[in-house]
């Protein structure tokens, strides 16, 4: 009976730590953020303009992030950091608001080249310009989609998808591409990278003159979709969109 009742105890102590360990975490009563060190310069710097809601409600790299304020500060009016907060306030991004893990996804999502016949109109064909095979850390980088509509198509507006799939990611993440040709950014935040545009042949730059990182080596796949406009392809399946392109991409980049 002793040693029953040592071992209770013991386990009641682990338990005690371990929900004194998650609750010394916590969130920010006002905010929302993940209690961490360097909490407070986020809170100063980065929910000026927007909610703390844009923060949590998302899991990017630290590239990512870092994409997102270089797109603030060049646009938005944030602040320039030195580089010392840069680095505090992106340590606490990644670290609380890093990718999830593959064991926080669901099943991952079937290739394109797996997934059966569209249903519904196709409503134009696109085609990649521009994208080479290979890629290396100070290359130039220019990409454009050429869009050209079914004659039978009228509806009108459509808005254009683009998303990249990294290299060591689960199947199921993207990065979505926003911003614009000559400043892109990529987001995990499903979105639209051009909305509303009108229903005619055209070609349209996606990424001017970009200077390639130091980013992983690996192969990147990029995608690319042209929907109606005002409807999100990850949630609604009974939709006329073009036909969905992928390309493959190697980059010799940081082992």
């Amino acid at each position: 009976m002793n040693r029953v009742k040592k071992k209770l105890a013991g386990l009641a102590s682990v338990l005690f730590l371990l929900s004194s360990t998650v609750g010394a975490q916590g969130v920010d009563e006002t905010t929302g953020l993940i209690i961490a060190d360097n909490v407070e310069l986020v809170k100063t710097y980065c929910t000026v303009c927007h909610s703390a809601q844009k923060i949590t409600q998302q899991n990017s790299s630290r590239l990512t992030w870092l994409g997102l304020i270089r797109w603030m500060q060049d646009t938005q009016g944030l602040t320039k950091f030195d580089t010392d907060t840069e680095n505090k306030i992106l340590d606490y991004l990644e670290t609380n608001y890093g990718p999830k893990t593959a064991n926080n996804y669901r099943r991952a999502l079937l290739s394109p080249f797996l997934m059966p016949p569209n249903p519904y109109q196709t409503i134009a064909t696109l085609q990649w310009k521009g994208l080479q095979e290979d890629y290396k850390p100070g290359d130039a980088l220019s990409l454009e989609l050429a869009v050209n509509f079914q004659e039978t198509y009228s509806k009108g507006n459509f808005d254009l998808w683009i998303a990249v799939h990294l290299p060591g990611t689960p199947d199921s993440e993207f990065q979505f591409m926003i911003g614009t040709a000559t400043q892109p950014v990529f987001n995990t935040e499903p979105q639209a990278f051009l909305v509303s545009l009108k229903a005619t042949n055209n070609t349209y730059p996606l990424i001017k003159d970009f200077m390639v990182p130091p980013l992983p080596a690996g192969e990147y796949t990029f995608y690319a979709l042209a929907v109606e406009a005002g409807t999100n392809p990850l949630q609604v399946s009974d939709h006329n969109r073009s036909n969905l392109i992928t390309q493959r991409v190697y980059l010799n980049g940081v082992e």
